[in-house]
């Protein structure tokens, strides 16, 4: 009978088991003791130079709510060498140490000594710390002494994060903390953790990033799933909310799974619906399940902010090149135009600007950047750059990331352009401006550029001056220059600025106050009878190469805040259908109203009502506060 009673007592046992595997309890019976939090791989030496002994503290801020609870049992520190180091401590701090006399000194919680050596050394704590809500600064220190030929001890991963590289020295940084978490990166440290609450799948999420998008389209919000579990991520699901809508989507991360390491994490793209009202929208992702396991990490919801604009500007970015074709480096910029327009044929905006050659038109004196030598080329009318390799320098392709880090900022209006011939000659443009929000007062102002594509010559002045010939490792996008001899001849040149409305913004072309997508319209007049290089020579070759570009500027500072461009005849490529020359309409009346109705002329602080009359006889009315 024992027998009988010992067997049926082992199988429902087995029942157990397996209905806990079966229905996903097996991550909370099986869970692990124990994860390693890091924010990444070490790949980056960093140290000061400095000539003298230098001691080196360096710690991060861990703080996170999935943490709290967990205990601190080791610290792994790695060097990239071990000569000339020593002096190594591991420490926890409630707080960064304070600094005194250029030293840093006890941390107040708990301080370990080791011999620092090649690699990763585990350094165990005496007591294991349990993390609060507060968070714990984990640190080491160590000596490099002087003479030393290794002058970089402390090893950085590339991830970017919030306090996660602080950093104190005997020498150069040596009267308080410096967080260079942002130019440098965070550390390459490894902390063991243990605690009964440690899951095998668990995930939170990170940042959620904030977006401007348009009403009535689906926006895209990208967010970062950060890992919780000692057995990585493979695959999530996760719901999404925003303006009273909800939807959820399966994720397979394949080559791009975490793993199991606590705070190593990934981005992921949210597809927004689209939302017909104009505001800013909370947006809420909750990763639900990790792994086909229920997430029960206590980050496991995020929140973002969609804001949502019926107008929404998209900039294009001016890249104005300064060049001749005497200039013998001229050609990279020659090739960093074509190969922009290429890449991006409808919002690449290009103006070249000629210096002592057929296609000049202006003197150095009255172009709008102080140039001191050619070639130049400033994107903006802001920030100087290389036509070809933007930012960087040599023969690496860099401009397209230059400009795209500007195009990256948002306008403050959209700008589209039209043009027509009023007569043979005479060359009507018309710019039409639109702002997502309203303001009083109107900062900005309208100008016009007209270039001409197709320019060739065969005069010898028409040759373009080459000092890339027989050079080796440019792309192949310089061929014609590397292949070619010293002076190249039969180039077409595009991108050329014929003539303009100015230097810069016509005055008041723009009226206040703004109204939110309420156009306002610009127009110019282009007499190409007049136009002359500075030798008085004609210089429009084709009528048909004509494009007309209408630039955004601030009329504070001449910088360019938006553009668009239109072929002659023809509008931008965002515009929708052609307006007439006339302003399409405009603010004729604006008064100010107090919320119980009375028209107020000289207002105080606080909140009234502002009606716009518009020249169609349109009110338009909304809130202000002063």
């Amino acid at each position: 009978m024992m027998f009988v009673f010992m067997m049926k007592r082992n199988i429902l046992f087995s029942l157990i088991i397996l209905g806990a595997l079966l229905f996903g309890g097996a991550s909370r019976m099986m869970a692990a003791k124990e994860i390693v939090y890091s924010r990444g791989d070490s790949v980056i030496a960093f140290g000061t130079n400095s000539t003298k002994a230098e001691t080196y503290d360096v710690s991060q801020h861990i703080v996170d709510p999935a943490l709290v609870g967990m205990k601190i049992k080791a610290i792994r520190v790695t060097f990239p060498f071990s000569s000339g180091l020593s002096n190594g401590k591991v420490w926890l701090s409630q707080v960064l140490p304070v600094i005194k006399s250029q030293r840093m000194q006890t941390p107040d919680i708990a301080t370990q000594e080791f011999t620092p050596k090649k690699g990763y050394t585990e350094v165990a704590f005496a007591e294991p710390y349990t993390i609060t809500e507060s968070g714990v600064y984990v640190g080491y220190s160590v000596k490099v002494e002087a003479g030393s030929p290794a002058k970089k001890p402390i090893v950085l991963s590339r991830q970017v994060s919030s306090e996660g590289f602080l950093l104190h020295s005997s020498d150069v940084f040596r009267t308080a903390w410096h967080d260079l978490s942002a130019e440098e990166g965070s550390l390459a440290l490894q902390v063991v953790l243990e605690g009964d609450q440690i899951l095998d799948f668990a995930a939170g999420v990170g940042k959620v990033v904030e977006i401007k998008g348009r009403t009535g389209q689906t926006n895209t919000i990208k967010a970062e799933i950060i890992n919780h579990g000692a057995r990585g991520v493979q695959s999530f699901d996760y719901t999404y909310t925003i303006a009273g809508q909800e939807g959820s989507q399966h994720v397979d991360l394949g080559a791009n799974s975490l793993p199991g390491i606590f705070g190593r994490s990934t981005s992921f793209e949210v597809v927004l619906p689209a939302v017909a009202e104009k505001g800013a929208f909370p947006v809420v992702i909750d990763i639900t399940k990790v792994n086909g396991v229920d997430n029960v990490d206590p980050a496991h919801q995020g929140k973002g902010l969609a804001n949502l604009y019926h107008t929404l500007p998209k900039h294009r970015a001016v890249l104005e090149e300064y060049t001749g074709t005497w200039c013998g480096y001229c050609p990279r910029g020659f090739v960093g135009l074509e190969e922009m327009n290429r890449l991006h044929p409808d919002d690449f905006i290009g103006i070249s600007y000629h210096n002592r050659d057929p296609m000049e038109i202006m003197s150095t004196s009255q172009y709008p950047n102080n140039v001191s030598g050619f070639p130049a080329a400033f994107l903006d009318r802001v920030t100087p750059v290389d036509a070809f390799s933007g930012n960087g320098s040599g023969k690496t392709w860099g401009i397209e990331t230059a400009w795209e880090l500007y195009c990256n900022i948002m306008a403050p209006a959209e700008v589209d352009v039209f043009s027509q011939w009023t007569e043979d000659s005479l060359l009507t443009a018309t710019a039409c401006v639109s702002f997502p929000v309203e303001r009083e007062d109107c900062p900005y102002e309208v100008g016009f550029v007209l270039l001409s594509d197709g320019l060739k010559g065969t005069s010898g002045n028409w040759r373009q001056a080459n000092y890339y010939t027989g050079e080796s490792g440019w792309p192949s996008s310089m061929d014609e220059f590397v292949n070619g001899g010293s002076y190249v001849s039969g180039l077409t040149f595009n991108f050329v600025i014929i003539d303009r409305s100015g230097v810069s913004g016509i005055e008041n072309s723009l009226q206040a106050p703004i109204v939110a997508d309420l156009p306002q319209s610009v127009s110019y007049q282009f007499d190409i009878r007049q136009i002359r290089n500075t030798s008085g020579e004609k210089i429009v070759q084709d009528k048909n190469n004509l494009v007309v570009v209408a630039l955004l500027f601030d009329k504070n500072t001449d910088s360019i805040l938006n553009a668009n461009k239109a072929r002659v005849g023809q509008a931008s490529s965002t515009a929708v259908g052609q307006p007439e020359v006339e302003p399409v309409r405009s603010v004729v009346k604006s008064e100010l109203y107090d919320l119980n109705g009375h028209h107020v002329v000289h207002p105080r602080h606080g909140i009234y009502v502002r009606v716009n009359t518009l020249s169609d006889g349109t009110m338009i009315k909304s809130k202000v506060q002063y």
